[in-house]
């Protein structure tokens, strides 16, 4: 009875490293997109979260009219 197994268990394996194989450079253009995109949402947030400046049209603590 186990060796019954054996093929099944070689053709699982196969099966995994040929679909890892064929897989990988889809997998590895997707995961350098995620890293771009996640850089590039970040930039403008670091944006934001910086202080403003003070205007230079006198005194900063006298709200604009």
């Amino acid at each position: 009875m186990s060796r019954n197994w054996v093929p099944a268990l070689m053709a699982i394996g196969m099966g995994v490293w040929t679909g890892y194989y064929s897989f990988q450079p889809a997998l590895r253009d997707l995961q350098s997109g995620k890293e771009s995109n996640t850089q590039t949402q970040q930039s403008p947030d670091q944006k934001i979260a910086q202080p403003s400046a003070p205007s230079s049209n006198g005194d900063s603590s006298k709200p604009a009219a």
